[in-house]
């Protein structure tokens, strides 16, 4: 479709009529805002419709030789006119006939006579809302574009950053074998070393996190006890609590009490990624001297997990929470939350967010319940 032409019009309409009276009639409540061109027959209104630059074709639909219909079949079939939008000009009555015109990919009808401003409207209407759509199209492209560019990075960092690490990593070990550096030097390389097995272990979450994302992932189940995963998760996390000067409290229904034990069926690791980014967000979110409560209990053939905390997650984010790359940190990555969910999901679970009681936030996790746990040792 053309733009606004550089003598300051809206665009160009063709006007296809076989009548002088009808075409100076039209041709000026359109004059003042559109170029317009003029074609007496079927024939002529194609091969000026195919030259370019035309952004809506008013077709009379009765016309000598090619009719209205005849015209915009041969409009639609010819990959460099079929999108332009056609408006049928008819003095018939009948819905059968609009009906027809429509079938062949019409967007309107103007019955004659009409009024000028009528027409004019119904024109510009029809050209901006094809405009808005061919922006829509572009900006969908390009959103497109950057996905890809970002998957392409995103490969890139889970398979060929692995290869120079192994370098950094090892650099570090074999330095500090020698006796010779400070305390201080020493500090120094554990800090390189350390830094180097944080990245690695963010790239091989990230490369699971694909895996799962396009269904290659290789779930390895078990019957665990997660009641006991989620006691060390809270103990590795004693500093964060600490500091914050927080009580994590674990409520437990009775069967659970009573067994002392939580079966999951799924795969341990990544249940205890999943946790470990609820309760560190949890422990993130509270303010000092708060408390969290986790709570378990079962419901259905599910286990259901519900990480409370006082805080709020902001009512914009709410309907995107556990949406790749959302985030209510300043400083986060928004993928701690969308890996949970992402692994809860491919073990066959759920994850939820509450956001029903003001000041609150609670995470649910459903996952499917195990049967007898074998405990190590």
């Amino acid at each position: 479709m053309g733009m606004t032409n550089p003598n300051g019009k809206e665009g160009t309409i063709l006007l296809v009529d076989d009548q002088p009276d009808q075409i100076k009639v039209i041709k000026a409540a359109l004059d003042q805002h559109f170029a317009v061109k003029v074609a007496i027959r079927g024939d002529m209104a194609c091969q000026i419709a195919a030259s370019g630059g035309v952004d809506l074709v008013l077709l009379d639909v009765l016309m000598p030789d090619l009719d209205g219909y005849d015209v915009c079949r041969r409009l639609k079939a010819n990959p460099a006119t079929e999108a332009i939008p056609v408006i049928f000009l008819t003095c018939k009555e009948s819905q059968d006939d609009e009906t027809v015109g429509l079938q062949l990919g019409a967007v309107d009808f103007i019955r004659k006579p009409s009024s000028a401003s009528v027409v004019l409207v119904r024109c510009r209407n029809t050209i901006a809302h094809e405009r808005a759509k061919e922006d829509l199209r572009r900006k969908n492209e390009e959103l497109q574009q950057a996905l890809k560019i970002r998957e392409d990075m995103e490969r890139i960092s889970r398979h060929d950053l692995k290869g120079p690490l192994s370098g950094i990593l090892g650099l570090p070990e074999i330095m500090l074998l020698d006796n010779n550096y400070t305390e201080a030097q020493r500090n120094l390389l554990k800090l390189i070393e350390r830094s180097g097995y944080i990245m690695l272990d963010m790239i091989n979450k990230s490369l699971d996190m694909y895996k799962m994302e396009n269904n290659t992932y290789k779930l390895n189940t078990e019957s665990f006890d997660l009641l006991e995963t989620l006691r060390h998760i809270v103990g590795g996390l004693e500093k964060h609590i600490q500091t914050k000067k927080i009580k994590v409290s674990f409520v437990l229904d009775a069967d659970v009490e009573r067994m002392g034990l939580f079966s999951i069926l799924g795969e341990k690791m990544l249940c205890y990624s999943i946790f470990y980014n609820l309760v560190l967000n949890a422990i993130e979110a509270a303010p000092f001297h708060a408390g969290i409560q986790i709570e378990l209990r079962d419901q259905e053939g599910f286990g259901v997990v519900r990480v409370t905390n006082p805080g709020e997650v902001p009512v914009a984010i709410r309907p995107h929470f556990f949406e790749k790359y959302v985030t209510g940190k300043t400083k986060g990555s928004g993928l701690g939350t969308y890996s949970a969910w992402l692994a809860a999901k491919t073990q066959g679970g759920s994850m939820e967010l509450d956001a029903g009681v003001a000041g609150v936030t609670t995470v649910i996790v459903s996952l499917p319940k195990g049967g007898v746990v074998v405990r190590e040792g």
